[in-house]
């Protein structure tokens, strides 16, 4: 009996010591995940940034130049004096930025008509999901069509109207949560104060809900700077955006520009990162909002 109870707390130790050293092993091949998740997906964008301040003949050599011994900036100035990069920037910029707020502008008042007077009984939110759903291959030949007809492209106004119905229905989707979460007594409080019903809706509900509006404002951006197809097809050589500069450099058949394209690429995501960074306080609590409230 007497060795049992001094061995007691050897056996404890030992059981204590086996689960710190499988903590120690799980948090070793968490960070082993993270840090192939890392290199995984910025391993690419690490190769783009680089390869946008080698020279030309360090592009294929062997072994291959992770980092550059003289990095130089010569591809981002070729893209702005040769390229018309800066032309094709601010097409992206302009066409992103209005179609943002296009979509915020016309999703905010239909979300709240489905949330408060359940217009559409119900299911038009859903219904406007699905039709989202509809491949882009699907609907550019008779957009083109019909665009050829209105005299719509090659112009701002076309891109911004196409993205603006394309990014609509999940902004309305997304909106009409979390107004039905909205609490009705906030909004009828400041109408018995005195203010109209868009004086509610614009001073007391916009601001409670700026996190989901932030959500939609950050989608809308990134997807209309990332878009390609209806880019390529309905814009003329006025409005094409940085996507397609991107492909012009990798598409003529012997003659690729790997420096100019890596550099576009590098100068393509900065606005989208810019975005992020400045909405990040509200795109948290709004991807976290919508998460809970399903």
């Amino acid at each position: 009996m007497a060795i049992a109870v001094e061995r007691r707390p050897q056996v404890v130790a030992r059981r204590r010591n086996r689960r710190r050293a499988q903590r120690g092993v799980a948090h070793l091949l968490t960070y082993l995940g993270l840090l192939v998740a890392l290199v995984f997906f910025l391993g690419p964008f690490f190769w783009i940034v680089t390869t946008s301040l080698k020279g030309n003949e360090d592009f294929f050599t062997f072994p291959p130049v992770w980092i550059p011994p003289d990095p130089s900036l010569a591809h981002y100035a070729a893209l702005f004096t040769r390229s018309s990069g800066a032309r094709y920037f601010t097409n992206s910029l302009v066409i992103s930025s209005l179609s943002m707020f296009a979509a915020l502008v016309v999703s905010l008042p239909t979300a709240y008509a489905i949330a408060r007077w359940r217009f559409g009984g119900g299911l038009l939110s859903t219904v406007l999901l699905v039709l989202r759903m509809l491949p882009a291959i699907a609907l550019i030949i008779p957009i083109y069509i019909m665009y050829k007809m209105l005299g719509l492209t090659n112009s701002y106004l076309g891109l911004v109207l196409v993205y603006t119905v394309l990014y609509v229905p999940f902004a309305v989707w997304l909106l009409v949560g979390f107004l039905r979460e909205f609490p009705m007594e906030i909004e009828e409080a400041a109408m018995i104060d005195g203010c109209s019903r868009l004086r509610a809706l614009i001073q007391v509900v916009v601001p409670i809900i700026a996190p989901g509006m932030a959500v939609v404002a950050l989608f809308a951006f990134i997807a209309t700077w990332n878009e390609f197809l209806f880019a390529v097809v309905l814009t003329g050589i006025e409005t094409k955006t940085m996507m397609v500069l991107v492909t012009s450099f990798t598409s003529g058949g012997t003659d690729m520009f790997y420096g100019e394209a890596s550099a576009s690429v590098v100068l393509g995501v900065l606005p989208a990162f810019a975005v992020a960074f400045m909405l990040q306080r509200y795109l948290v609590k709004g991807l976290a909002l919508g998460g809970t409230k399903g």
